[in-house]
């Protein structure tokens, strides 16, 4: 896919897969919610997953859309076909970006 291609996705496309995107992002904090305090990098997790889940509507699409921007920038798979990813595909790439957006 061009790079015109994912910009277009972005501008146009990310709207419509915006609520799959924080479908992902809230089962992935009610997860890091109840995980084992011992998981590495659990504090920062932990405020991760408590601002998708109780944050504020504009702080939350601000977490979500960091979210679809990082994987339409760094996922081969998505860029090849960012329309076509299925739920788990989306689930798998959250879960795998919790620990790069939970920072202190």
């Amino acid at each position: 896919m061009a790079l015109s291609d994912l910009g277009n996705f972005w501008e146009v496309k990310s709207a419509q897969q915006y609520q799959r995107w924080l479908g992902a992002c809230l089962v992935a904090a009610y997860a890091i919610v109840n995980e084992d305090g011992g998981t590495a990098n659990h504090a920062n997790r932990l405020i991760w997953a408590n601002a998708i889940l109780g944050g504020e509507a504009a702080d939350v699409r601000s977490k979500v859309e960091a979210h679809m921007k990082y994987a339409i920038a760094s996922n081969a798979t998505l860029q090849a076909s960012p329309t076509d990813i299925d739920d788990n595909g989306i689930q798998f790439i959250v879960n795998s970006q919790i620990n790069t957006f939970a920072t202190g």
